[in-house]
């Protein structure tokens, strides 16, 4: 049986408004109080978007785990010990602001501790749209983005029509070549440390646990970003509203994220432990 259950959020786990469905909540504290499973919250998100959701399904309690900003950080939330963190060199905001500004895009970043989103510019739909995600986190205006980011900087996020998202994403890569770049959904692109993307950080756990992805690993997701995890375990499950590279590589397709497709996904491996 999978001891190990790596769950996107946005477009997975929760419904359209954000919320985890009661059917979804169901099947995970079952998979926790009756089979020992450990969650992993993975997610683009920063922790402040993810720890109302850890609290609501007693991750402290039983022993699961935080994964924010697409594994740049990983927290135990039993004993709130970081397990990795790495960091976007602080030196490249400049370079990376300049390139937003040449391509006429937004870009943000994060205040990990105070719970800020940091931005040059205010009225950004996108950017809003970041903050609402985020458990409504609070967005602080700064003048210079180099000067004002914290030293531990886990990611950067240009934000943008999805249209232009897919193209400047092969044109950032290019540029930066000592980052990993990516979309998360179609109009965000995710500027992470070198070689950070989901599965990598899920591997390592792993391996603190004594174990592997193929014998432990339930993961579910439906972006982009969550393609490598998917493929990573040793269950992989896209959701029905995913993209279409996440759907050929997984081993089950369940229903949409808000019919409850986590939930799905779930009573399949339960029953077929059962037989």
């Amino acid at each position: 049986m999978y001891k190990l259950i790596a769950l996107d959020l946005d477009g997975t786990l929760t419904d359209d408004q954000k919320v985890i469905p009661q059917r979804n909540f169901d099947a995970l504290m079952n998979a926790q109080r009756n089979y020992g499973m450990r969650i992993i919250l993975a997610s683009g998100r920063p922790t402040y978007g993810i720890q109302h959701l850890a609290k609501q399904l007693s991750l402290p309690r039983y022993g699961g785990f935080i994964m924010a900003y697409n594994g740049a950080l990983l927290v135990d939330c039993a004993s709130d010990r970081i397990l990795v963190q790495e960091s976007v060199p602080r030196t490249i905001i400049p370079d990376l602001c300049k390139a937003a500004e040449e391509f006429g895009q937004a870009i943000i970043t994060y205040d990990e501790a105070n719970n800020t989103i940091l931005t040059t510019v205010l009225g950004n739909k996108w950017i809003e749209h970041e903050a609402w995600l985020n458990n409504k986190m609070n967005l602080q205006l700064v003048e210079n983005m180099s000067e004002q980011a914290p030293v531990d900087l886990p990611k950067c996020l240009m934000v943008g029509e999805p249209e232009d998202m897919e193209r400047l994403v092969p044109v950032m890569q290019e540029r930066f070549p000592e980052l990993s770049i990516y979309r998360s959904s179609p109009f965000f692109m995710e500027i992470v440390p070198k070689g950070i993307d989901k599965a990598k950080t899920l591997s390592r756990l792993c391996r603190l646990m004594h174990t592997t992805p193929e014998e432990s690993l339930v993961a579910m997701g439906d972006g982009f970003n969550d393609i490598s995890m998917v493929k990573l375990a040793g269950f992989g499950v896209a959701m029905d509203n995913g993209c279409d590279e996440i759907k050929k590589i997984a081993n089950f397709i369940a229903p949409s994220n808000v019919d409850c497709g986590v939930a799905v996904a779930m009573e399949k491996l339960f029953n077929d432990s059962n037989k």
